[in-house]
């Protein structure tokens, strides 16, 4: 039985949430550690937990993505985030 159509997104919004999900979330999973990884002195115990939080966060990024009915919405959140992230990082080094 096939979806009902009103409920699926057109494929401009689709391909925009896919490429929100795996790339946009890939750069604010990244520039989230890279900043608190500035933040924090000792990073020992950061290079540990990133492992796992990196993934657990990126995969709620996606899942926030694919939910979200705007792409565009989404990759300006996430755009945002870049943005903030990148002036910690380059402003506190």
């Amino acid at each position: 039985m096939p979806a009902n159509k009103k409920h699926l997104s057109s494929p401009g919004q689709r391909f925009l949430k896919i490429t929100a999900g795996i790339i946009g979330g890939f750069i604010v999973t990244i520039l989230f550690h890279n900043a608190i990884g500035v933040l924090i002195t000792d990073k020992g115990p950061l290079i540990m937990t990133t492992a796992y939080t990196s993934f657990i966060l990126w995969a709620a990024l996606m899942i926030l993505a694919f939910v979200a009915k705007n792409g565009w919405k989404i990759w300006g959140i996430y755009l945002l985030l870049i943005i903030v992230f990148a002036l910690i990082i380059f402003k506190l080094k």
